[in-house]
């Protein structure tokens, strides 16, 4: 795992890399967004996106859990906020889900997305628990769904930095310059809601 560097005057730190087939992705994005408000942490060796042997699917599922436990080690206490991006496929696309546990902050980015992008295609996906029991999306709220993740509660379930997982889908593997660019702006979007509030 690549290291971050010193703690300094960013508050926000961009992984990328989780999945090994996503790095590519992720290096566009980090060099199209660079900005000194932001540290990137590139994991050059992770884990494949999918197992696709059965018989290993115990250690798929441990390696990545252990990513993220080493990662939680390396940022925490140094950042306000922890942008966990991904991507995917998605004919339709360019669009995104982003996920998180913080349901102001969810609220927050979606009044955001509605005053200056309204016609992007992006969910957002509250986590919750493993024995939470799911509330109903509703009028009163942006929050478009809720979902469970394999990812250790100690990366997502609070405290800081927040957790905040992007991901954002392509009309094709190898990407494009829309999709990168609604990256940027939904880094943005989540770094405006994370200010002191």
């Amino acid at each position: 795992m690549a290291r971050v560097k010193a703690p300094g005057a960013a508050e926000t730190v961009l992984v990328t890399g989780i999945h090994r087939e996503e790095l590519n992705f992720g290096d566009r994005v980090t060099k199209r967004c660079a900005s000194d408000e932001i540290d990137v942490l590139r994991i050059p060796e992770g884990v494949s996106q999918r197992c696709r042997d059965v018989d290993q699917q115990f250690y798929h599922e441990t390696r990545q859990r252990e990513l993220y436990l080493q990662l939680r080690q390396q940022v925490k206490g140094r950042y306000r906020l922890l942008i966990d991006l991904h991507s995917g496929t998605d004919e339709a696309g360019p669009g995104a889900d982003i996920y998180c546990r913080d349901a102001e902050l969810l609220e927050c980015i979606g009044l955001r997305l509605n005053e200056r992008e309204p016609g992007d295609r992006v969910r957002l996906v509250r986590i919750v628990d493993a024995h939470e029991r799911a509330v109903a999306a509703g009028p009163q709220t942006v929050i478009d769904a809720e979902a469970r993740t394999s990812i250790p509660p100690s990366i997502w379930a609070g405290g800081r930095p927040v957790y905040v997982g992007l991901e954002v889908y392509l009309p094709e593997v190898a990407g494009t310059d829309e999709a990168e660019t609604l990256a940027c702006r939904l880094i943005g979007c989540i770094q405006s809601c994370t200010v002191p509030r």
